[in-house]
């Protein structure tokens, strides 16, 4: 019977290792479609590449550009680099799930380099985020909204940066 059992299993993961994707690393050197893909592990929107594509629209001088471009020379490999971990230590976990000489301890384990990794990638998010906080305009923002809407990303427009700023500011007095 444990046979059986061992040779189902061996069956399994054979043909999850022959139906699986090439790996990430495995891709060419062109991230941007690595990244859409791995967009699915992480929470927060990867706007940045949107920002750069319709920058004329959005109203953007050369040093705003030039400043979200450093941005994204810095950090986006580390971050892809982050996400790829997570697609492979998802993977393993996987499997380990399938073995029975696995414990639930070390599944736990496992999943909270998961937990880890993922809060690296969003920590790289946020820090995109501020980036573009720091570099947009009023003006700018509102042309990203446009841009938002066209894209049907439905992302209801926020209250602006600017008018929280004077918020937080009247509400001091």
């Amino acid at each position: 019977m444990s046979i059986r059992i061992l040779i189902t299993i061996s069956v399994f993961l054979m043909t999850q290792f022959a139906l699986a994707e090439p790996a990430p690393e495995q891709k060419g050197p062109d991230l941007e479609p690595v990244i859409q893909k791995l967009d699915k592990v992480n929470y927060l929107p990867n706007l940045l590449p949107m920002i750069i594509d319709n920058q004329d629209y959005i109203g953007l001088t050369q040093e705003q550009v030039d400043s979200l471009d450093e941005w994204q020379k810095t950090y986006t490999a580390p971050m892809v680099d982050v996400m790829q971990k997570i697609v492979s230590k998802r993977i393993e976990i996987k499997q380990a799930a399938l073995s029975p000489t696995v414990s639930s301890s070390r599944l736990i384990q496992m999943q909270n380099e998961i937990f880890r990794l993922q809060r690296e990638v969003i920590e790289y998010k946020l820090s995109c985020r501020e980036q573009i906080i720091r570099t947009f305009n009023d003006e700018n923002w509102i042309n990203f909204f446009i841009v938002l809407a066209e894209e049907g990303m439905g992302i209801t427009v926020p209250l602006n940066y600017a008018d929280a700023t004077r918020l937080q500011y009247t509400r001091k007095f």
